[in-house]
């Protein structure tokens, strides 16, 4: 499963790397830009599998990943 970070989101190297640690078998990468314009400035944001997931905080981000890694 694909989880692609945007550069401009906060607290994106601690998404990364707690995704690393509890499901280390997701290709996490942090990307210049992930095609959602906008929305990454002002939201915790990730693209998963090509979908769009959003969030109000990095642990909420976490936890919505993980679920929708356990359902593939």
């Amino acid at each position: 499963m694909k989880v692609r970070l945007c550069d401009k989101n906060k607290g994106k190297a601690k998404v990364a790397k707690r995704l690393e640690e509890e499901l280390p078998e997701l290709d996490v990468k942090i990307k210049k830009c992930i095609d959602l314009c906008g929305d990454c400035g002002k939201d915790k944001i990730a693209r998963v599998d090509g979908k769009k997931v959003v969030a109000d905080d990095a642990d909420e981000l976490v936890k919505k990943i993980t679920k929708a890694a356990k359902k593939a």
